[in-house]
């Protein structure tokens, strides 16, 4: 049985991970002291003795599957500690477009440019930016987050290369400005793997905003056709 607070979040969590070690050598950190950063932030804010074990034996020492089924809340906090851990001074916590980046919505770019050519090929291959958001992205999205989110999930084509697309996370342990924020980034990392032109993802909109509560988050992505 699964729990109403878990998803297939394997994949993503694995390359949570990879993300970490990739930004670390980039910038020419210790990818371990790094990582150990992030592993005692995470179990800093876990909050209970059970959630600090479970994070200490499922996330940092344990195996995960890219099937594995993760507990939102481990999502949440797992990211929350990476950009805590590798944002630099000064840098911001979340972004609403993809021209201005941080961490969380970097983290998304590296699954989408990675998931591309590894677990979900088949989903990429032979598809145009607009076909993959009208038809495949609704999958992975009920994956990340559920069937009830994902049945209320509206993609609006308004253009030539322009898409609105209206989700509503509200009431799952990972909603928040840094999950908007690796959305932006797996969206744009998206499009530029499926080859867009000058792909711009947006969320002016967003329902995990203190001035938005109750209403849920809109996305705009375009790209020149």
């Amino acid at each position: 049985m699964v729990a109403q607070d878990e998803h297939q979040l394997g994949d993503f969590i694995k390359g949570r991970f990879l993300f970490i070690e990739d930004y670390c050598k980039k910038k020419g950190l210790d990818p371990h002291a790094k990582l150990e950063e992030v592993k005692a932030e995470a179990l800093r804010m876990a909050g209970t003795p059970e959630r600090r074990e479970l994070l200490e034996t499922r996330l940092f020492r344990g195996l995960i599957l890219s099937t594995s089924y993760i507990p939102d809340w481990v999502d949440q906090v797992f990211l929350e500690a990476t950009t805590k851990a590798l944002k630099g001074p000064g840098a911001p916590l979340y972004t609403t477009t993809s021209h201005m980046p941080c961490i969380a919505s970097e983290a998304g770019r590296f699954n989408a440019h990675r998931q591309a050519e590894t677990i979900f090929k088949v989903l990429y291959e032979h598809k145009k930016p607009a076909d993959w958001i009208r038809s495949t992205f609704p999958v992975l999205y009920r994956k990340c987050y559920g069937d009830k989110a994902a049945d209320s999930m509206k993609v609006e084509e308004l253009g030539p290369g322009h898409f609105r697309l209206t989700m509503d996370n509200q009431g799952l342990a990972k909603s928040g400005r840094l999950d908007c924020s690796t959305t932006i980034g797996f969206l744009v990392g998206s499009l530029e793997k499926l080859g867009a032109n000058e792909p711009l993802v947006t969320h002016e909109k967003c329902g995990a905003a203190l001035a938005g509560k109750g209403t849920p988050c809109v996305f705009d992505a375009r790209w020149k056709p």
